[in-house]
């Protein structure tokens, strides 16, 4: 590395592993760095963000992070251990204002974003990834689909002269195929591998004890496990007589299985149209299926009053409008009454699972012989993460607190960000000592290292196990407890992980030691060829078409921008893409259409389109056999819709199978309106043909400040547009409700010269 350093002196002190890493990053290129938490994956980034600095001073770095709270730990990290300005090292994320997003761009020299912030930016050509020496993907698995990572790395690799990426994570798959989409979509070319077993890495790590413990569950429990499996046994039977569920266990029905069954039977209902009562039939069983198998997982790994939560919304689900078949046979069913009737007897009683108890037990002991321990307790439910925090409050010694996401469940407020981090402070400080917390707080939060991690219940994802793990043991020895229910899924899934976990790092070492077979062929990370290259010319003018803002970070839009097209996002209010003065789109997925056509937005879009633009038009993505499949609408309403649609409002649909043929769809039109003609391509608003008096409101309208109500007051005072126009700040104040600061907008408007 280069003798010069934009690293503080004495911020951090590079372990040798470190080092090593991040010259073989900087000598191999694009790579993937995987490495349990806590052995600074961060650091890594930062030694070579600190080479890259000094080898191409007038780039820039681009730091991702899924999470607002990991893109904000990332910025403090490197304004912390860079001796730059801390307003060059930024933090832009979806809630960052416009003004700033574009300072940030223009004068950071290191920026920490989310990664759907920068996909929304680039989308809608803000800003280009050119001057990006390097992009680091944090939490690099999520590269996988349509998550925003996958893009941004496609981007940039065409946008950057030299690009190089850096994937981190401590897991990117369990298996050889997810972790080479992983590194297709990255374009990995080299996989650097860490363990806490490895020599350079062992003096800088502590031992975790991982323990599991488990509970039975008493006769309460299995006789409601009893009345419940044999619900489900039925469902299985009747599916097995019309030729279905040949490979699921009447002993272990695992909900994978489950789905697998429920995609196959809808295909069925496909591929036999005209004869399938039986298939409805089994449509209706295999959801009764999967909401009594949840009701299962409930009892069996959280106790009664999760189960006893989860009823009471299965029967209200009941008397809601429109309630499905599947929770009206389930809650007509003897055996399920019965199971409902005892839940409610031990919910009243006060019934707990045993794991309650042991957790208790657990807690008790660990404070007791370290009264400042802190400590974890994951749960995957959140109606449990409430229940537990409202037990353990009444235990002496225990202070719990709660931790769940954003989004607010039913009754379940979520936690606002800065109440995120409110709390991880509170805890980090002492003010309680037990954190209990759902899924958020295995990845993308800075909470302090803790004694104890406690897995309220195993995970089957082998990547959570180890994020959950690793939030013990960083400075000290650390303790992992694992909470088990006696021949449950609880088992099942502790298993599932665990052999998940060995298969991971068995790929991972033979794909670095052979990379050459293992890794994605050279030839699959070049850029691929667009369908449509015969239509594309470099030298002719670029197709421009508006996006709704609600579909800008669709598949759609970023397929448009791999055509080739110029996106200008803004919200719409008639259609989802403008292609031409006088055509607009709108975009239908089969289950939307559906949708749509049941509460009536269809008709009423469709109206709005024919009376604002001359040649509106539909594309129905997806398989169009689905359309009598997905939903219980009886074929002839749909048959019906369509015919409407096209004799009716003189609307054409188009069909597509896929968003990139929709893309193409779109490109084509536009190309043919646009390109050659001498045409501005502008929005509309309102429907064609407006009369005088509305298109004088409709200019005034468009004034700074001015509502409809404010343009009836101003035309009916100065009779004319013109008027208006002329009128001064004293003349404008006249009319009621137009003060001093309007006035003073509206005539720096009309008397400001045009400047291109």
């Amino acid at each position: 590395m280069s003798s010069k350093n934009y690293l503080r002196e004495k911020a951090i002190e590079p372990r040798i592993y470190q080092e090593i890493l991040a010259n073989q990053v900087l000598e191999k290129g694009n790579s993937l760095v995987v490495a349990p938490t806590a052995l600074g994956k961060t650091i890594v980034a930062g030694l070579i963000i600190n080479q890259l600095l000094v080898q191409f001073p007038s780039k820039k770095i681009l730091v991702l992070a899924p999470t607002k709270p990991l893109a904000a730990q990332h910025q403090k990290t490197f304004q912390r251990i860079f001796d730059i300005p801390k307003d060059q090292i930024e933090l832009l994320t979806g809630s960052s204002l416009p003004k700033k997003r574009a300072l940030a761009w223009q004068n950071a020299c290191i920026i920490s974003a989310t990664p759907q912030a920068i996909e929304n930016d680039v989308i809608a050509g803000r800003f280009s990834l050119q001057d990006f020496s390097m992009i680091v993907f944090d939490e690099a698995h999520r590269a996988i689909g349509d998550y925003a990572y996958v893009f941004l790395a496609n981007r940039y690799r065409k946008q950057a002269s030299k690009p190089l990426i850096l994937g981190l994570t401590a897991s990117p798959g369990s298996n050889s195929e997810k972790i080479q989409d992983v590194c297709k979509n990255l374009f990995i070319k080299n996989i650097e591998i860490k363990t806490l077993q490895d020599q350079d890495v062992k003096p800088y790590t502590n031992e975790i004890n991982v323990e599991w413990q488990t509970v039975s569950l008493d006769q309460n429990f299995l006789d409601i496990k009893g009345l419940l499996h044999e619900f489900q046994k039925e469902q299985v039977l009747f599916l097995k007589k019309i030729g279905l569920a040949k490979n699921i266990s009447m002993h272990q029905m695992r909900r994978i299985d489950l789905l697998q069954l429920q995609s196959q039977i809808r295909k069925n209902i496909v591929q036999r149209a005209e004869q399938t009562p039986a298939l409805w039939a089994a449509v209706s069983r295999i959801a009764a299926l999967l909401k009594i198998s949840h009701a299962e997982t409930l009892l069996e790994t959280q106790g009664i009053p999760p189960l006893q939560e989860y009823f009471e919304r299965l029967q209200a689900q009941q008397n809601q409008q429109g309630s499905s078949k599947a929770v009206k046979t389930i809650l007509a069913d003897p055996r399920v009454i019965k199971a409902m009737q005892l839940t409610q007897q031990l919910f009243e009683k006060k019934q707990t699972h045993p794991k309650q108890e042991k957790l208790i037990e657990l807690l008790q002991k660990q404070f007791s012989e370290n009264p400042k321990s802190k400590v974890i307790v994951f749960n995957h439910y959140r109606d449990s993460v409430k229940n537990l925090v409202q037990e353990l409050e009444k235990i002496s010694g225990i202070h719990p607190l709660r931790f769940v996401g954003q989004a607010t469940k039913q009754n379940d407020k979520g936690l606002t960000q800065k109440e995120q981090i409110k709390r991880i402070e509170q805890f980090r400080d002492g003010d309680y000592n037990v954190l209990i917390s759902s899924s958020v707080a295995e990845e993308g939060l800075d909470i302090p290292s803790v004694d104890l991690v406690i897995f309220y219940e195993p995970v089957p994802s082998e990547i959570r196990t180890i994020q959950r793990r690793g939030r013990t043991g960083r400075w000290t020895k650390g303790k992992c407890i694992i909470l088990m229910a006696r021949h449950t899924r609880d088992e099942a899934f502790y298993w599932s992980s665990k052999a998940k976990e060995k298969n991971m790092h068995a790929v991972l070492q033979k794909m670095q030691k052979n990379p050459e077979n293992s890794l994605p062929d050279k030839k699959d990370l070049k850029e691929k060829q667009t369908t449509l290259g015969k239509y594309s010319d470099s030298n002719i003018e670029q197709v421009e078409i508006f996006v709704d803002s609600r579909e800008q970070a669709s598949s759609v839009a970023k397929e448009l921008l791999e055509l080739g097209a110029f996106i200008r996002t803004k919200q719409l209010e008639v259609g989802d893409y403008v292609l031409g003065s006088e055509i607009a789109v709108e975009r239908k997925t089969v289950e939307d259409f559906l949708s749509s056509m049941v509460d009536g937005r269809l008709f009423n879009q469709l109206k709005s389109m024919t009376e604002t633009y001359q040649s509106p038009l539909v594309i129905l993505e997806g398989n169009p056999t689905e359309l009598f499949s997905l939903r219980n609408i009886h074929k002839n309403a749909i048959l019906g819709a369509l015919s409407a649609i096209a004799i009716n409002y003189r609307v054409p649909i188009l069909f597509s199978q896929h968003p990139k043929e929709t893309a193409e769809f779109l490109y084509i039109i536009a190309k043919r309106e646009q390109l050659g003609k001498e045409k501005d391509l502008r929005i509309r608003t309102g429907r064609k043909g407006l009369t005088l008096s509305e298109s004088q409101q409709f200019i005034i309208e468009s004034l700074p400040l001015v509502g409809p109500t404010m343009a009836k007051s101003l035309l009916k005072h100065f009779k004319t547009v013109k008027s208006i126009v002329n009128a001064n700040e004293n003349e404008l104040q006249q009319v009621d409700n137009m003060g001093e600061k309007k006035a003073k907008k509206i005539t720096k408007l009309v008397n400001s010269n045009y400047k291109e």
